[in-house]
């Protein structure tokens, strides 16, 4: 048996992620998720942040509401990623319902 001797890989630095913004062409908020030590694209809808978070019209409201609820938007990229989602992930109202 071969052993490897060679020294562990140090653990990747935490990306920067680029300030959510909202897109006005797709009606989304654009933002970046960490995953796996990569930025990864993704948005959630206007109409996601409304239904689901209460988000009010102006934009920043929308960004108030992406703001506060983020760990939990975040999360659900990151569910999306381990069901075979590609980038950049879309997240629709639909999303934050459990299967």
């Amino acid at each position: 048996m071969q052993v490897d001797s060679s020294p562990p890989e140090p653990p990747r630095p935490a990306p920067v992620l680029a300030e959510p913004q909202f897109h006005d062409a797709s009606d989304t908020v654009r933002f970046q998720v960490n995953a796996a030590g990569a930025a990864v694209n993704a948005s959630i809808t206007r109409q996601a942040l409304r239904h689901r978070f209460g988000a009010g019209e102006t934009l920043p409201e929308l960004l108030a509401s992406f703001a506060a609820h983020s760990p939990q938007i975040h999360a659900v990229v990151q569910r999306r990623l381990t069901e075979g989602a590609l980038e950049p992930v879309m997240l629709r109202e639909a999303h934050f319902t459990q299967p």
